[in-house]
């Protein structure tokens, strides 16, 4: 046994804790059957080994202690994985111990047992599947506990093609418009009726806790019993159905289990997924403050990532559109009733001690969602033992399907969907449904829709989706660029007016350019401004017509692209990031700031002052390379608002904090 191992079961006797809470106080120990990491505040905040098999468990549990003890003491911040990512390893260590029978990792250094455990693995599942097993096997070996690392040549051999895995599927583009349009025609219909929904809600709580006193009261019992419970539901539903409130909005009904305000909250959620490509959790973390549209011209919706950052909150934004704010207001407003309802008794629970002071934070956190649970449960004590209090868009393949869609596949969208899903071909069946619909079919089909009618390129998708390569996104617009070919299009009237709304802003951007804005500056600027000065001393009043414009649009002779950092880029294959290599590069050579540009820039400037004022004022040395690269993209903006005779103040405030 290595010596490592030894420390381990020295340290494991003592069955020492495992999570802590935000005081450095142990909430859970090693073998406790849940392992509570609240404190975290991370989306995932526990990690249950109930299922578990008992002649499992204890070693299951053992070597994911060790791994994050190796995780701790890799980490400069002395933390380790997410929680969700440990989840993950839970998983995979469980699978490995059931092909196997056998959970003494460590006896996968011998050769023989390795042999035998290897051939076990066989047909295991697809690929991904086989790859984490052995990322798990070898985050063991990193740690000292194996001496076993696989390598793809060994666990290829484990792989199952019948496993059915693959990336999540692409809606064939006329049910995808389908699904759009019945999303949209909901929310614009019951977005006036959100604070009359909530209020209709609020009197069905008052009222149901009323007469569930009253019932107690009648019965002399603590609870009701299955039956009881639901003749006193029917009694309730009889006289609630004839409530004024009702009948005031569309095909509304009560339910204190949620029914009908989970329909609608599925719905808004499904419109922002739609309209934004953000992921599940991202979705989630969204309320109606989420919109602005105040500060560019693409309104943006913002809320918290955690992938990638070891399960720690980054908040950041997505462009969508206008719809998103009715859908974000609906949530929230709709679900105000239940809000309210959760508070109080979650306040009441916290002041009583039935509530830790981080459980009770996360919960209030919960509600500050848009997408909060619909199922309001009698009584305090079923509410506070809720792992969540956010509305459960579980992780199931048809998560998100509902009847209201009506979807019925024509022998088109199964051409496409084959098409766009050769991994799936033949799931999806000429008068059948989709076979799955889930969040992350929400992404890709965004993506597919996107590239496949040029709203936007690999980097676009790369933004949007907060991906951290080009590939993956290149992954995610699989066979769109196929369908393209295949002219697997939407019907011509509504593509026309894509083409058309896409041409006359191209027309628009460039009309700017060469027409209205007095100075131009920016590489490629400053080229056109010295061909206008030449052609207007010829005496032309117009240098380019709408008309030529737009000839040279169609004919792809100009290209134009809006930059999030201000002004154009004309290089329509550009994959620079701008806002970063403008300041460490030499400027893009197909770059043009116009006057309106340039009044942005200035705008966005007196923000990054503020900014930085507000962080240096802390006096952080944390934040030195933050204010750094602050101040830079600050002053690199002056030179453009010189060019375009815009006043200002020089900017040259020290880092108050900088180490030594």
């Amino acid at each position: 046994m290595s010596k490592k191992l030894i420390q381990l079961r020295q340290e494991l006797a003592e069955n020492p804790y495992v999570t802590f809470d935000s005081n450095g106080n142990g909430v859970s120990r090693v073998f406790d059957e849940k392992w509570d990491f609240t404190a975290l505040n991370q989306n995932k905040k526990t990690v249950s080994f109930g299922y578990i098999d008992e002649k499992y468990r204890h070693d299951i549990q053992s070597y994911l202690y060790a791994l994050i003890q190796y995780q701790k003491e890799k980490s400069n911040s002395g933390s380790h994985g997410a929680v969700s990512s440990l989840i993950k390893c839970r998983n995979q260590l469980n699978t490995l111990a059931i092909r196997w029978g056998n959970s003494e990792f460590s006896s996968l250094s011998s050769e023989r047992e390795w042999k035998r455990c290897s051939q076990m693995l066989h047909g295991v599942g697809g690929e991904s599947v086989c790859r984490y097993i052995a990322s798990t096997i070898n985050a063991l070996n990193r740690a000292g506990l194996v001496t076993r690392y696989v390598n793809k040549k060994e666990y290829i051999k484990w792989n199952n093609p019948d496993a059915g895995e693959g990336q999540a599927i692409a809606f064939p583009e006329a049910i995808h418009v389908s699904i759009l349009r019945t999303v949209v025609d909901f929310v614009e219909t019951y977005h006036p009726y959100r604070h009359q929904i909530s209020d209709a809600m609020e009197k069905l709580y008052a009222y149901q806790d009323e007469m569930y006193n009253v019932e107690f009261e009648a019965l002399g019992w603590r609870t009701l019993n299955e039956r009881q419970m639901q003749v006193f539901s029917r009694r309730i539903a009889r006289r609630t159905r004839r409530w004024p409130e009702r009948n005031a909005i569309p095909n509304f009904s009560f339910h204190r289990r949620g029914n009908w305000l989970g329909k609608l909250l599925r719905m808004c959620f499904i419109c922002v997924g739609i309209f934004s490509a953000a992921r599940k959790e991202e979705l989630l973390s969204m309320n109606k403050d989420s919109y602005d549209d105040s500060l560019a011209d693409v309104p943006k919706v913002s809320g918290f990532s955690t992938k990638g950052n070891k399960g720690e909150k980054i908040y950041t934004s997505w462009n969508t559109a206008p719809i998103a704010k009715l859908a974000l207001e609906l949530a929230f407003d709709a679900t105000q009733a239940a809000r309210k309802y959760s508070l109080e008794k979650l306040d009441d629970a916290y002041q009583n001690g039935q509530l830790t002071k981080d459980k009770y934070n996360a919960m209030r956190q919960d509600l500050e969602s848009a997408f909060i649970s619909s199922d309001i449960p009698y009584g305090s004590e079923a509410l506070i033992n809720k792992a969540s209090l956010q509305y459960s868009i579980d992780g199931a393949v048809d998560a998100l399907n509902m009847n209201e869609f009506n979807i019925t596949a024509t022998a088109e969208d199964v051409e496409e969907f084959d098409l766009l899903n050769p991994d799936r071909a033949g799931s999806l069946k000429v008068g059948g449904g989709l076979p799955r619909f889930s969040p992350h079919d929400l992404r890709r089909s965004f993506v597919v829709f996107m590239v496949k009618n040029r709203l936007g390129n690999a980097l676009t998708v790369k933004y949007q989706l907060k991906h951290r390569n080009i590939n993956m996104s290149n992954w995610y617009a699989n066979y769109s660029e196929l369908a393209r070919t295949n002219q697997l299009l939407m019907d011509t009237k509504l593509m026309s007016e894509f083409d058309e709304a896409i041409e006359s802003s191209a027309v628009d951007a460039w009309d700017d350019i060469y027409n209205v804005s007095d100075i131009l500056s920016g590489a490629e600027g400053e080229r056109i401004a010295q061909n206008k000065a030449e052609r207007l001393a010829q005496g032309e009043q117009i240098v380019m017509s709408r008309s030529e414009l737009l000839a040279l649009v169609r004919s792809g002779d100009k290209s134009i692209v809006l930059l999030p950092t201000g002004g154009y880029c004309t290089n329509r294959n550009c994959e620079r990031l701008c806002s970063l290599m403008d300041i460490v590069e030499a400027p893009c050579t197909h770059k043009i700031i116009t006057d309106k540009a340039a009044k942005r820039l200035s705008r966005e400037r007196d923000n990054l002052i503020a900014s930085f004022r507000a962080i240096n004022d802390m006096g952080d040395y944390a934040n030195e390379l933050i204010l750094d690269a602050r101040k830079k993209k600050i002053q690199s903006i002056e030179p453009t608002l010189v060019k375009h005779s815009i006043p200002f103040d020089n900017f040259n405030d020290d880092i108050k904090a900088v180490w030594s």
